[in-house]
């Protein structure tokens, strides 16, 4: 099947699950304004709205941008503002000659100016908040989905692998996030998910720090947090690495994280709680004399943001389903000394899951 006729009938099946999900009636609409929800109803990147009713598929833009809707997004109908017409104003155009009477709309989005003049613009129309039922249709993923991961996932696993013999003393942390971005964007990524996170020595101790002018030693475990985007989909792995033989403790700490991270990947699987998958990996670092040491849930869903739903945390109430994506990524983090952490990005089946991500999970002493 061509590439647009198959965009289109994702179009086509995702608009109308969210018609379902909502319930939405002939006299109802939805305005999407999140870039990810418009890129996952529609397959649209640029600047504007999506409106869906029963009737009316529609991306609101301006000249800038037509061209590439409509290449874009074969499935939708592209109107274009003029003039001093908003893209608010726009949108109840097209809603108006559809008998809408009812607008839902993304109040997680939505600033209060932009509500004030939506209530203006939308006279005669009720706003009601449309709440998370495109995030909870993005929770699980459908073969496309999964296979736009997984390839991201296997350009960052083999970019990993190619930059590691280039890893030397006195290189800057700021130089390994370039090398490590350059050599994804050179084998097919199309951006990075995320910033690339670098973390040597004692900066190893930040879950998310920024890559800095610190130059790497003899001895440094080395953390590296990073993932490609590839058609729209992101990957997200980390492995933490040492530079020459590391220290005894950051050794043992290492082999804590690993197998913490072996058995909570080995607890996935559909119907599992995502509670009870974090405590796996929680309740064995503690006992190894490292509680409070592992501040963070343990993964989180991904796809057309590095952040989704479901999540494993110690709050969540998520309930895991087959096709869904989560990571696994528990670590220890000790300031003034360093940090390990190692990530897995799985795909939760009935019995277990499977890792996009390839890459060993024992430790390299480079």
């Amino acid at each position: 099947m061509p590439p647009a006729a198959e965009r289109r009938n994702n179009q086509v099946t995702r608009v109308q699950r969210l018609i379902e999900a909502k319930g939405l009636k002939a006299e109802e609409a939805a305005i999407v304004s999140k870039p990810s929800n418009i890129f996952y109803l529609s397959g649209y990147t640029g600047e504007g709205l999506v409106v869906v009713s029963k009737g009316l598929q529609a991306i609101v833009t301006d000249f800038r941008y037509v061209e590439q809707a409509g290449q874009e997004a074969p499935g939708f109908q592209v109107l274009s503002i003029e003039g001093s017409v908003s893209h608010l104003q726009k949108a109840f155009e097209a809603c108006k000659p559809q008998g809408v009477q009812t607008v839902y709309y993304e109040d997680d989005e939505w600033t209060v100016r932009v509500f004030d003049k939506a209530i203006t613009i939308f006279e005669g129309m009720e706003l009601t908040p449309l709440g998370n039922v495109i995030e909870r249709l993005r929770k699980t993923k459908d073969e496309d989905e999964i296979t736009r991961i997984e390839a991201a996932c296997k350009i960052s696993g083999e970019s990993f692998e190619r930059i590691l013999p280039r890893i030397h003393e006195g290189m800057t942390e700021k130089e390994l996030a370039r090398i490590l971005e350059f050599d994804m964007l050179e084998h097919g990524a199309d951006k990075m998910g995320f910033a690339v996170i670098a973390a040597a020595g004692v900066n190893g101790s930040k879950p998310h720090a920024v890559p800095s002018d610190y130059r790497i030693r003899r001895g440094d475990m080395i953390t590296m947090d990073f993932g490609a985007k590839v058609k729209g989909y992101t990957a997200d792995m980390t492995r933490t690495v040492a530079l020459g033989t590391p220290s005894d403790e950051m050794r043992k700490v290492y082999e804590v994280v690993q197998t913490a991270q072996v058995m909570a990947q080995d607890a996935v699987k559909a119907g599992a709680n995502g509670a009870a998958v974090d405590a796996v990996a929680r309740d064995y670092i503690n006992a190894q004399g490292y509680e409070g040491r592992f501040g963070h849930g343990l993964g989180h869903s991904l796809g057309i943001d590095v952040h989704e739903e479901p999540r494993l945390s110690m709050l969540s109430k998520d309930i895991l389903k087959e096709n869904q994506l989560i990571t696994v990524e528990p670590g220890i983090y000790l300031p003034g000394i360093g940090g390990v952490r190692i990530e897995n990005t799985v795909v939760v089946e009935k019995y277990g899951c499977r890792s996009l991500i390839t890459p060993t999970r024992e430790l390299i002493i480079l």
